[in-house]
């Protein structure tokens, strides 16, 4: 396991002698509360759904969790390690008298961010849904693409700014040259007017934007009773019933 995998554990708030039925019935609560649907007004609900599932399917699953494991104690005797070399070092700097520019000539140099040879490419560059497709289909599907036309390795998730539109949950990998697809759905009855969204890819350095749009809606004209200065207001005629 890598220093920056997540720790899995952590993200379930659960300890890691914790059984199969435990993390079950923990995720679940747990996403019931973070899930993007029952929390419109949190940006970051999509990517917090995202953390409890790529737990759960760690996790969850009895060989990719005993395989978890035995990385995460390989990964914890290695940093060990590190940290007791590591002590070593800054107590024989200590003793010297100018260990104030040993320490800063020690100071590793800032890794610059990754520009990109070239911009990935997200496709298409706008998705629109008209209303006749919402009324007979419960949900529209629409297939977004990415191309990775750098030399690096493009990883990122998908969020959506309208509850309305749903994206998949998780990371996406898109190697050198590699073009990755994944599905986009409008759902019909979570739409709200004017119907304007977007799909977001934030990634690596870089973040894709498609504007989703719904077109065919035409909004209700109300008629408007023009105002008057007359004191006299005609009043409605009464209907007179015989008894």
């Amino acid at each position: 396991m890598s220093n920056r995998e997540p720790d899995h554990y952590a993200t379930l708030d659960l300890p890691h002698t914790a059984t199969q039925d435990e993390i079950k019935r923990r995720y679940r609560r747990l996403m019931r509360s973070v899930h993007p649907d029952a929390n419109v007004a949190d940006p970051e609900a999509t990517r917090k759904a995202a953390r409890l599932n790529h737990a759960f399917e760690t996790l969850g699953d009895p060989e990719k969790r005993r395989s978890y494991n035995e990385q995460r104690g390989l990964s914890r005797l290695v940093q060990r390690s590190t940290r007791i070399r590591n002590d070593k070092i800054y107590a024989h700097w200590a003793q010297q008298d100018d260990w104030e520019d040993i320490v800063a000539a020690n100071v590793p140099a800032k890794r610059p961010a990754h520009a990109h040879s070239t911009e990935p490419l997200i496709e298409p560059a706008e998705i629109e849904v008209d209303t006749t497709e919402l009324r007979e289909s419960a949900r529209v599907r629409r297939m977004v693409r990415i191309t990775n036309r750098c030399e690096c390795t493009l990883t990122g998730d998908v969020s959506t700014s309208e509850p309305w539109v749903w994206g998949p949950v998780g990371k996406l990998t898109a190697r050198p040259g590699e073009t990755i697809e994944f599905p986009i759905e409008v759902v019909a009855r979570k739409v709200t007017f004017p119907g304007i969204s977007r799909v977001l890819f934030v990634g690596n350095q870089w973040t894709g934007l498609i504007p989703v749009k719904i077109t065919g809606y035409e909004p209700v004209k109300r008629r408007v009773v023009p105002s008057t200065d007359s004191a006299y207001v005609r009043q409605r005629r009464r209907r007179w019933t015989r008894r």
